[in-house]
């Protein structure tokens, strides 16, 4: 599983986390949680929200998923379910030097390798104060 993006821990368990005006809110697809308090999205009944207050939380964190190819780094774009491979995308411009990438948007460049053949390391940066875990 591909993770990127802002997760919280409440109870032991992990949630995505967004802001809408100023408030915090988890969100899941694990339909369990209603019983913990979340409610169905009104947007995706698939979806379930909880509002909660930062103090409420045991952690904050942003997750950004990355590989490493030959020694350049590239961002996690996505997984394509079919095709069972990811896309990786990297503005280094030696990078089309040394491997077959191809241009993506202005000044990046963009490989997709079969998932099972790349190692995704996660980045963990502490959101809204929280350090607990910064060295993970």
């Amino acid at each position: 599983m591909i993770r990127k993006g802002r997760f919280a821990l409440l109870n032991n368990e992990e949630y995505e986390l967004f802001s809408y005006q100023r408030q915090y809110y988890l969100q899941t697809r694990n339909q369990l949680a209603l019983s913990n308090g979340f409610v169905k999205s009104p947007e995706d009944t698939t979806v379930f929200i909880k509002e909660v207050n930062v103090k409420e939380l045991e952690d904050a964190y942003e997750i950004i998923s990355y590989v490493m190819i030959l020694s350049y780094r590239f961002a996690v774009e996505g997984y394509n379910d079919e095709t069972g491979t990811v896309a990786l995308v990297t503005n280094n411009p030696f990078v089309q030097k040394k491997i077959d990438v191809r241009p993506y948007g202005k000044d990046e460049y963009i490989i997709e390798i079969p998932y099972k053949d790349v190692q995704i390391i996660e980045e963990r940066i502490p959101l809204l104060g929280f350090e607990k875990y910064l060295s993970q």
